[in-house]
């Protein structure tokens, strides 16, 4: 490739995103799978070697054949979108370097995203959610471990990323919060019920957690979840599903909309670089008092004296 466009797309993947955008690591792996696509497809459909890669050479045309190659092969009208802002989020920062290229970059940058009708998405309804939690084997460690991954998820209608990358440090069982991090790093700390800081001490008893609430950092591990539960009366379950529900059942209880956008880490431009600011105990109790206990409660470990031998000499 061309110095001005390898060295540049380096810059803005491992500095500028990095650095001066602060997201977060899997949106910095979007952008990376973007270009790696596009280079791909210029070197193996348009037959243009590495080193012709430049900002003259790759004319909005081009870029466009890219786009309707990725609906060819049966990407959404929306994955192609989101190709496309990678692609002129990069175009504009170099705006300001490639003054000499400028006509071919805001040709580039003149490509429309498509219009898209956004389907609806499947919501679960309370007792479905109590169904898939009542469903989880409690008698072993492993469905206790699935248990409080599925009970997080939807008590704080947290990103599965956010669950899974959850630090114990972060978690404040005497306040009933944990702390999550979002999309952009953004930071945002959210209420948990009694039965869910219930599981979360036994699980920490129970576990040698020592940086990660869950040792194995990996969506594997919720996708195999997931596929357990698969499909319900024609619903595609996602973790996702989890969290719309959630939001929708707050909502259909009277919460303010104020406190499940709060919830959700959801904030207008205005205030996205703003630090998300703690959750007040009324907010709290708002939302608590309004959720029902989905979960039965765990044997005491004193009642079992057996099975606190074994987890005792593990």
């Amino acid at each position: 490739m061309n110095k001005n466009f390898s060295y540049y797309l380096s810059k803005f993947l491992k500095e500028y995103l990095v650095i001066e955008r602060n997201v977060s690591k899997e949106t910095i792996r979007s952008y990376t799978k973007t270009f790696q696509m596009l280079i791909k497809y210029l070197v193996n459909t348009k037959n243009i070697k590495l080193k012709d890669i430049t900002f003259e050479n790759i004319t909005r045309d081009i870029i466009l054949d890219y786009l309707n190659s990725l609906e060819e092969k049966g990407n959404s009208i929306r994955t192609r979108n989101q190709r496309l802002a990678c692609i002129k989020s990069f175009y504009k920062y170099c705006l300001y370097y490639e003054t000499q290229n400028i006509d071919n970059i805001n040709k580039v940058l003149t490509i429309n995203y498509k219009k898209c009708v956004k389907p609806i998405q499947d919501c679960l309804t309370e007792d479905e959610i109590a169904s898939i939690l009542s469903k989880v084997d409690k008698t072993t460690k492993k469905g206790r471990r699935d248990l409080l991954i599925l009970s997080l998820l939807y008590d704080t209608a947290a990103r599965a990323s956010e669950i899974i990358n959850l630090k114990i440090e972060n978690i404040n069982l005497e306040a009933k919060s944990i702390k999550l991090t979002g999309k952009g790093n953004k930071i945002r700390i959210v209420p948990i019920i009694e039965p869910t800081k219930d599981m979360l001490i036994h699980y920490l008893k129970e576990n040698n957690s020592k940086m990660y609430l869950f040792e194995i950092k990996s969506y594997e591990l919720i996708r195999y979840l997931f596929k357990k539960i698969n499909i319900i009366d024609g619903k595609k379950i996602t973790p996702h599903t989890f969290r719309r529900s959630r939001a929708i059942h707050l909502l259909d209880k009277g919460v303010n909309i104020v406190y499940i956008q709060e919830l959700l880490g959801h904030s207008s431009v205005e205030v996205t670089q703003d630090y998300v600011r703690a959750i007040t105990k009324s907010k709290f109790e708002a939302i608590e008092k309004v959720t029902p206990q989905l979960v039965e409660e765990l044997p005491d470990w004193n009642d079992d004296q057996d099975l606190l031998n074994q987890l005792l000499n593990m």
